[in-house]
């Protein structure tokens, strides 16, 4: 009998250290779609080793649900291979518009927010911006870019395609719409999308300028559409079409306008990365230490803000040892990987004593129309759904409708002004202006529903600050303003992190990717893990090149 307690014992102790161990710990600052991103395929990798892998996730909010800075989760995101390149202008075109009050073409200049346009970091911004604008190669950095982005649309259709049922459902009801290439007809929400340019000067050149772009990495499908191929695919924009086509047997558009079929679609983040992150810590489970305590492998802790970085005390190595918080306490964890994902928080990577190349914050609106319905109305738009882009003159909308709860949800996202170091709030005049600008454009597209918010025919109408503030008013309309982080070339910075010239033996990035957040995040993540495992691939090689921490301006004209 003592034998076999002994032997129960053992067999006890053995399994619970066997639960307790796991070879590899990640620790992960921030909670936006790259912290998801980074959780999942690091869970992905230690499945396919057949080990454990314990995550934690620090998130500076209360709450996912209640996050005002964290972008991914608040705004509407398109998905395509383009995102990316929609915000940081070149040289002397950012030069050009930084002369513009956001307001007029093109302008991304604010004047009422004190130290957007001369704090130090907004100076080396613009320096470093000017700079780059004489880089031979930026050109290439662009193709780069743009393959990245199809490379990142390409793992988005994949993770979807070897999802198990849950994963699957979580990513119908986050209303995901694959960008890809297509063999069907053309149909709504399965690769392609219906993109609406007007109010521009040759409308049609641009949009032929965009097809080529498209057709040239591999999506052969692209078609400038005519008004009634428009209603055909689309029905609820029947009223745009009217209002902006030539009343012919065969309706042409106005000159200042045209429809585009091309690769795009969408994801409702806001939906997605709560579902995403109880997904994760449901299939990673829990364990039990050595002192019988439940611990879960997957960890999201919310109100814990990095604000430092504990280092070894050894001056021969650049190694992390620990994290600083806001609240003041402090974490030591010796055996962990720490990624850095810190999004719209810009310049934290200098903040936390890591070589970081120039940055900025952009500011873009959103505004978000939740508009309820009779029993009737919820019968007649069951079906009604659709994502797009819609393009005016130094505009472009992200954009995503559609019947959700029972109300007509309506979601855009876009415009954006330079704010350099500041956070920007949604009273100040660019928010503001921004925002009806956008409220304008729904009521272009979608008067119909507009005017179910109103109670007021509003098809034609110019709409006041007045109609905007009587929705927010009634809880119909909310408005919502964020940052983008962007690096002076625009290229996020991924991979390994440097303090003082020495890399930093367990740490990296993933971080300034500016408008394209979501869009590229799958690929963004896939290059940043790479450094881990150096991948011979000559493209990820490149991509690493130019994204690179330590990169500044003259390193482009020194190689030239």
């Amino acid at each position: 009998m003592k034998n076999i307690f002994y032997i129960t014992l053992l067999t006890l102790w053995s399994v619970n250290f066997l639960f307790s161990t796991t070879s590899e710990k990640i620790t992960i600052v921030g909670s936006g779609i790259v912290g998801a991103l980074e959780s999942y395929y690091a869970y992905q990798d230690a499945q396919k080793r057949g080990e454990n892998v314990r995550i934690t996730v620090y998130e500076k909010s209360p709450l996912l649900a209640n996050s005002q800075t964290n972008t991914a989760f608040n705004i509407a995101p398109s998905l395509t291979i383009d995102e990316i390149l929609s915000v940081v202008p070149r040289g002397s075109e950012m030069v050009q518009k930084l002369g513009l009050l956001f307001s007029e073409p093109g302008g991304i200049r604010v004047d009422d927010v004190q130290g957007v346009n001369d704090s130090e970091s907004a100076m080396r911004f613009k320096e470093q911006v000017a700079i780059y604008g004489q880089d031979l190669n930026h050109e290439d950095r662009t193709e780069t870019l743009l393959n990245l982005g199809k490379m990142s649309m390409n793992f988005w259709q994949k993770m979807y395609d070897d999802a198990d049922d849950e994963l699957k459902n979580i990513l119908v009801e986050s209303n995901f719409n694959p960008c890809r290439e297509i063999t069907q007809e053309k149909t709504l929400h399965d690769g392609y999308r219906i993109d609406l340019i007007y109010g521009i000067p040759n409308a049609y050149k641009r949009a032929v300028a965009m097809k080529e772009t498209y057709e040239k990495f591999g999506y052969k499908n692209c078609k400038i559409l005519s008004p009634d191929e428009v209603v055909e695919i689309d029905p609820s924009l029947s009223d745009f079409c009217n209002d902006r086509s030539t009343p012919s047997i065969v309706r042409t558009w106005k000159d200042d306008c045209v429809a585009l079929w091309r690769p795009g679609g969408c994801i409702d983040t806001g939906v997605f990365l709560p579902k995403f992150y109880e997904y994760l810590k449901k299939k990673m489970g829990s364990f039990q230490n050595k002192s019988g305590k439940t611990k879960d492998y997957f960890r999201l802790r919310f109100n814990k803000e990095v604000i430092g970085v504990e280092f070894d005390k050894n001056p021969k190595i650049a190694r992390i040892v620990g994290l600083k918080f806001s609240d003041g306490t402090i974490i030591i964890d010796r055996d962990s990987t720490f990624v850095f994902c810190p999004g719209e928080a810009i310049g934290s990577l200098k903040k936390f004593g890591f070589t970081e190349p120039a940055y900025a914050g952009f500011a873009g609106p959103l505004i978000k129309l939740n508009i309820p319905l009779s029993h009737e109305q919820r019968k007649q738009y069951q079906h009604f759904s659709h994502c797009m882009e819609v393009h005016k003159e130094g505009i472009v909308l992200a954009w995503q409708a559609r019947l959700k709860d029972d109300k007509i949800y309506i979601g855009v996202a876009g415009t954006k002004a330079f704010y350099g170091d500041k956070m920007p709030r949604k009273d100040e005049a660019f928010a503001t202006n921004r925002n009806l600008v956008q409220l304008n454009m729904i009521n272009d597209v979608l008067p119909e529903f507009v005017s179910l918010a109103l109670g007021s025919d509003t098809k034609g109408k110019e709409l006041t600050f007045l109609e905007l503030q009587s929705l927010e008013e009634k809880g119909i309309l909310q408005r919502w303003v964020g940052r983008r982080a962007c690096a002076y070339d625009g290229f996020p910075t991924l991979g390994s992190l440097y303090m003082n010239g020495q890399k930093v033996i367990n740490a990296r990035c993933t971080t300034h990717l500016g408008s394209g957040g979501v869009s590229f995040s799958h690929a963004a993540v896939h290059v940043s893990r790479s450094v881990e495992q150096p991948d011979e691939d000559p493209f990820i090689k490149k991509v690493l090149h130019y994204a690179d921490t330590r990169r500044k301006a003259e390193d482009g004209l020194l190689r030239n």
